[in-house]
């Protein structure tokens, strides 16, 4: 899992003395610690499709704000390596074909009435696709 390996490279970014990597690295294992100690946390929910989900959502607000930072003319530099090396943790989303493959191989009708049970078959197999393209891709198939 994740969690194992970020406590390794936690380890080596401390004995190179990489300031960015560990700060990134120290938090990425706080937000899994957090929902680690959230209420209603089950150990089995905490699997690497969690772990990739929660990176994920982190990528998404700092884009965002860098986005921001951006229009407001502050210097993102610091922010978009910071980006870089969280998106390592990331696996490469699925290509369009790929995801249509798996909504066929699904066995489900690909209706937009499907959607959840789509969606929950896609990210089983790959935890890496976004809901966001899997919608667009059952609209494109149904278009």
């Amino acid at each position: 899992m994740l969690h194992n390996e970020i406590n390794k490279h936690i380890a080596a970014a401390m004995k190179s003395r990489d300031t960015n990597r560990l700060y990134v690295l120290k938090m990425i294992k706080a937000k899994f610690l957090e929902f680690q100690t959230s209420k209603g946390f089950k150990e089995e929910d905490f699997n690497e499709a969690k772990e990739i989900s929660i990176i994920q959502k982190m990528e998404k607000s700092w884009k965002e704000e860098a986005e921001l930072f951006d229009k407001a003319g502050r210097d993102t530099s610091e922010l978009k390596s910071r980006l870089a090396i969280l998106q390592e943790f990331l696996p490469k989303e699925p290509e369009l074909d790929d995801i249509v493959a798996m909504i066929k191989e699904s066995g489900i009708e690909p209706q937009m009435k499907n959607m959840r049970a789509i969606l929950a078959y896609v990210q089983a197999q790959c935890p890496a696709a976004s809901g966001k393209l899997v919608s667009e891709t059952l609209k494109q198939i149904n278009a």
